[in-house]
């Protein structure tokens, strides 16, 4: 099988629990979304190149024309690999919408998915090949979609569905004008879920800044329905890596 792939390269994972943890990264092409947040516009549109660290940590890329092959990505990825890797995140773009490529490739690595959970007919499809579920719900203010409700309904059920066999957790992006009352059909819907998934309140990285006084009352008001919230910058863009 093939699929439109924008780049592959080894890093450190900047967000969410597993901050810190080397992992391949593999981002795909195409996105249903369009958030107002968005920090990889470029890959939502398939492009005819994808890119390639020769290096890790150089930024010496070459390209390889879309789509790659699932067997030459086996083989990129194992070249890719190093002692202190840990997983291969699968990222997009939404990883989602190239599921059946994902479900036949060979693997011996841990499989860590990103998504921004819109299409829990996908998660069914990949739900025993993954080993960590990386979910994110939006907000209205995110200007993700025309159709929220639907977009939170389907967000929710691809917890549920990851969370029966994966690790999961949800991330929330949090900007200067979320409130309480804009997260809390996502912290309801978590904890009628499980109110053990932990929840990353994220702010946004951007020059408008998120007030700490509304990142922690937000942190109360979720903890209030759920057991783990914890609230984890973008790291990987202080310290200056991929």
């Amino acid at each position: 099988m093939y699929a439109h792939i924008d780049e592959i390269f080894n890093s450190i994972q900047g967000e969410g629990p597993y901050v810190g943890v080397r992992q391949i990264f593999v981002r795909f092409f195409k996105c249903q979304l369009h958030c107002a947040y968005c920090d990889t516009p470029n890959s939502r549109i398939a492009g005819g190149q994808c890119r390639i660290e020769r290096t890790p940590g150089k930024n010496d890329f070459y390209d390889i024309a879309n789509p790659v092959r699932g067997e030459d990505l086996e083989d990129l990825i194992r070249s890719l690999w190093s002692p202190s890797t840990k997983h291969i995140s699968f990222t997009g773009g939404e990883p989602l919408i190239h599921a059946d490529f994902i479900r036949s490739l060979d693997l011996e690595f841990p499989l860590y998915l990103e998504t921004n959970s819109g299409f829990p007919e996908k998660a069914r499809e990949l739900k025993d090949k993954i080993a960590i579920a990386s979910c994110d719900i939006k907000l209205p203010e995110h200007n993700s979609t025309d159709h929220y409700s639907e977009l939170l309904k389907n967000e929710l059920e691809t917890i549920s569905i990851f969370n029966e066999t994966a690790e999961t957790f949800v991330k929330i992006i949090v900007l200067p004008e979320t409130t309480k009352e804009s997260i809390s059909m996502a912290v309801e819907g978590i904890a009628s879920i499980d109110r053990d998934i932990p929840l990353i309140l994220q702010p946004v990285t951007q020059k408008r800044k998120v007030a700490p006084i509304l990142l922690l009352g937000l942190m109360d008001f979720a903890a209030e329905k759920l057991k783990y919230v914890r609230s984890i910058p973008q790291t990987h863009k202080m310290i200056g890596i991929l």
